[in-house]
């Protein structure tokens, strides 16, 4: 088979020639990105670039608050601290300003939004005074370069625009999105009603132009536990993404679907919600052994994992190996199984272990894999 056959025989629940690696964040198709690393990744993107079954995405761009209006503008400060940059954006809307700030790392840390948009229901007005313009066509013709770019070595998929409750996540972040899931929750489902609307309108934009087969959701992790109930995730994850997913469904399109965190009490919930699932993490990180998730959803979602990025950083090989093969044993009979690590590399440089144990986990996968 070729990567693009071998990954779409999985992303359907089907047995592949062996099972595919998709090493996530490691593109070794870009000539820019492979450009721009360190030295240190080197081995990597050769033995991904040999053995790996690439996946790449594509989005038609979005319009602020999903509308396609030009009613918005929008305006920044920086300033400089000592270990970070501060930037402060503000969001002119026809009903007022939205606020945020960001801090981006001078020590190649990950960035932290510590002020979100939305703070009262007064910022939710805001929100909503923004005129919709919806998503009328969409210009296929980025999509249509990449997949040809890709050729049999993998596959593109198109971004689905996000799942309702990620898009409301972004406007309040965890903590407040908790607390309104009980005190305004009301407020909660009608923002829900108005984006999925506007997830609807894009993706009939899309599928008119031809885009697919596959799109990727995320952000359902946003509210499943614990820090939202399983009756949450249902409500607000739920209801919405089913209807996404019938939509896709009967266009004859997959949707991949990508979702960190403890999933045990919510994982059956998932082959109405998508067709292929990942990370699956197992404890500690979740709290489903991937074994037990091929048991309960595996014959109809595809299962992508569920090698612990923490374990390719700093894990001993040998051990690595022995969870590679592993997760192979639990997931890969019957087919409907990608192996890729839960996480994207998200250091400048990777040590000697690192680099030993992403070419580990690649090698292990094509041999054994088979």
């Amino acid at each position: 088979m070729t990567s693009r056959e071998r990954l779409m025989t999985a992303l359907q629940v089907g047995q592949p020639d062996r099972v595919p690696i998709q090493v996530r964040g490691v593109r070794s198709w870009d000539a820019d990105w492979v450009a721009s690393r360190h030295p240190s990744y080197k081995p990597v993107i050769e033995v991904v670039a040999e053995h790996g079954d690439f996946v790449d995405s594509w989005s038609p761009g979005v319009g602020p608050f999903l509308s396609m209006t030009d009613a918005v503008t929008y305006s920044y400060e920086t300033a400089e601290r000592e270990d970070w940059v501060e930037t402060i954006a503000t969001t002119h809307t026809p009903g007022g300003d939205l606020r945020t700030r960001f801090l981006s790392s001078k020590r190649g840390l990950p960035g932290m939004q510590v002020e979100f948009a939305v703070k009262t229901l007064q910022d939710v007005e805001k929100v909503l005074s923004v005129p919709y313009i919806p998503q009328g066509s969409v210009d296929p013709s980025g999509f249509i370069a990449k997949n040809e770019a890709m050729g049999d070595r993998g596959i593109v998929l198109a971004d689905a625009g996000c799942t309702p409750i990620s898009h409301i996540h972004e406007l309040m972040g965890s903590e407040l999105l908790a607390i309104w899931s009980i005190e305004e929750r009301g407020t909660i489902l009608q923002l829900i009603d108005v984006f999925l609307e506007r997830l609807f309108d894009r993706l009939n934009a899309m599928i008119a132009a031809g885009v697919g087969p596959g799109f990727y959701t995320l952000g359902q992790e946003y509210a499943a536990p614990p820090l939202h109930s399983a009756r949450d995730f249902r409500e607000f994850c739920v209801e919405p993404d089913r209807r996404i997913m019938r939509k896709l469904r009967e266009a004859g399109k997959i949707l991949h679907c990508h979702c960190h965190g403890p999933l045990n009490a919510v994982l059956d919930d998932f082959p109405e919600m998508c067709d292929a699932l990942h990370p699956i993490e197992a404890p500690p990180m979740g709290d489903v052994p991937l074994a037990e998730a091929k048991r309960r959803i595996g014959d109809r979602v595809c299962l992508e994992g569920n090698i612990q990025i923490g374990d390719v950083y700093a894990a001993p090989t040998e051990q690595l190996i022995d969870r590679v093969k592993q997760a192979i044993d639990d997931a890969a009979p019957g087919g409907g199984f990608i192996l890729c690590p839960t996480a994207s590399p998200h250091t400048e440089a990777l040590t000697d272990v690192t680099v030993r144990n992403y070419v580990a986990m690649v090698e292990t996968a094509a041999e054994y894999g088979r």
